[in-house]
């Protein structure tokens, strides 16, 4: 028997079979890659929108995203040639050399509706993301789960993304792009993201959309007057960042990764030093005047931290929304910070429902990730009256005291003028235990704002004075100097009073003090 020439025709059938096999492979993969048709590209185009797989690549480093599901389709099989890999392409890939997992919606594919495979693709990706203890960033443009695979008692079994969601908060960072509309499930996905960002006139989050509404409550709205770009920044604070095109949108999503650390494993990543403004003369005269002298005449705190932290670059954290709070990521020394400033230049800094809740996430975020915070306080106080009072204010002023006195990451207190009341211990004030606390010589302590003070205390006194506006002029002067920042540094309850430009070299220190007490690991999720 001929067994030689048995082996040869036995491995050239392999070799064909072979063959076919992997052009079957190749021709599989080409198919589902460059399913969406160039109608549905134009259509693309004439949006301003690019495809799932074109907001991939722009995301990612060049040529490393691994794709995972390729060949997944609707499991419906009136559907299944409709569906290429089910309507989402997911997978992994690297920004800046990291690993990170990645979901993009494709909308051309049944107009975004989540599928049942879709899904389990998406589970998988979540779960690969905390197993290996890397960012999960969703780019999404979907609508609600696709009825024909998801229907009756089928239901109940449905929303296993929000326990998982869950589950990573304060792990790895959670990160969403609103890339077109995204109502119901991908806007609460967006919810429990640590950051979101959304593309103006092109994204929309909401409960649901205008069909929704108009068949539910029939009121006809438009998508913008439920959650526009716009809407969500400003006045209900649902994302923290809007990028003019999809292009900016996506450059926001990698600067804030670049501040992160991977996981709550791991420290934020330390990248090397730039100068800041501030290490010359010229930028230290810039910083002192920007600062005035009264204390009702407002500067930009924004230009303050600009001109103090490395290169200049600050990233903003929902910039638009509770305006009087300035909430940035930047860099002293190459190390991430997370900034917690007073704005006087909105409504005097007084902090309000939303520059409450800005802080308090904002805060939460940075100390489960191990990023060291910088307040700076020139705060005349909460917002009062009846108008605040059905915002629950004292709920909101309540929880933002409990989270800066739990963040366990460095803080730093830097009282540039107003500390007065509650305000001042919600940023961080002296009994929040901070690891350096000081002033400017600007600065003054009160219980309440000054005029305040004096009307309830003093006011009898001075409407029986012979000159009562004379008597006040004495009254205001002698609380002036009882309440300086000299003053509380010699009760030792400041660390020092500093020159303002000295403010980037007490930060640096206290991050040298504090270095041997950082650790890194699971601390606490990060409320909504």
């Amino acid at each position: 028997m001929d067994y030689q020439g048995e082996k040869i025709e036995l491995a050239q059938r392999w070799k064909d079979m072979d063959n076919e096999l992997l052009k079957e492979l190749y021709d599989r993969r080409k198919a589902v890659r460059e399913s969406t048709s160039t109608e549905a590209l134009e259509k693309l185009r004439i949006k301003g929108k690019l495809s799932a797989r074109e907001r991939i690549d722009l995301l990612l480093d060049p040529g490393s995203f691994v794709e995972m599901g390729l060949h997944g389709h609707s499991l419906h099989e009136s559907l299944a040639h409709r569906t290429p890999a089910d309507g989402i392409v997911v997978g992994h890939g690297k920004i800046d050399g990291r690993i990170v997992y990645v979901a993009s919606d494709d909308a051309t594919v049944l107009g975004g509706t989540r599928g049942r495979v879709g899904e389990l693709k998406v589970a998988r990706v979540r779960a690969a993301a905390l197993a290996h203890r890397v960012p999960y960033i969703a780019l999404m443009e979907a609508g609600a789960a696709r009825i024909q695979e998801v229907f009756g008692a089928m239901a109940a079994g449905a929303g296993s993304r929000f326990a998982e969601h869950f589950r990573m908060s304060g792990k790895v960072p959670q990160v969403a792009g609103i890339m077109g509309a995204a109502f119901g499930g991908p806007s609460f996905t967006a919810a429990q993201s640590d950051f979101v960002t959304i593309v103006r006139d092109i994204g929309f989050i909401g409960m649901s959309g205008p069909v929704v509404v108009k068949v539910g409550i029939g009121e006809v709205v438009s998508s913008d007057d439920i959650g526009g770009a716009d809407r969500s920044a400003t006045v209900t604070g649902q994302v923290d960042h809007v990028g003019d095109t999809e292009a900016d949108a996506i450059a926001g999503i990698r600067q804030f990764l670049s501040y992160m650390p991977s996981s709550c494993w791991e420290l934020p990543p330390r990248v090397p030093a730039r100068p800041a403004a501030v290490d010359t003369e010229e930028g230290r005269e810039k910083l002192r005047s920007l600062i005035p002298l009264l204390d009702k005449q407002a500067y930009d705190m924004r230009k303050v931290l600009a001109l103090t932290v490395d290169g200049g670059e600050l990233f903003h954290w929902r910039p638009k929304y509770g305006a009087s709070i300035v909430t940035a990521l930047g860099r002293i020394n190459g190390e991430s910070i997370g900034f917690v400033a007073s704005n006087p230049m909105a409504r005097g800094g007084v902090l309000d429902e939303k520059s409450a809740r800005k802080a308090r996430k904002f805060i939460e975020m940075c100390d489960a990730f191990h990023i060291p915070l910088v307040f700076l306080i020139d705060a005349p106080g909460f917002l009062v009256g009846p108008t605040i009072e059905k915002e629950r204010m004292v709920s909101l002023a309540a929880r933002l005291l409990n989270v800066v006195c739990a963040a366990s990451v460095p803080k730093i207190s830097i009282v540039a003028r107003k500390a007065i009341g509650l305000a001042y211990l919600a940023l961080c004030g002296r009994s929040m235990n901070p690891d350096t606390i000081v002033a400017w010589p600007t600065a003054h302590f009160d219980i309440m704002g000054p005029e305040a003070a004096v009307e309830l205390v003093h006011g009898k006194a001075i409407a029986q004075a012979k000159d009562p506006e004379e008597h006040k002029a004495v009254i205001m002067k002698r609380l002036k100097a009882d309440s300086s920042a000299y003053r509380a540094a010699a009760m030792g309850l400041i660390d020092d009073v500093i020159d303002p430009a000295e403010m980037r070299q007490v930060i640096i220190d206290t991050l040298e003090k504090t270095a041997a007490s950082r650790v890194a690991g699971f601390k606490h999720r990060i409320d909504p």
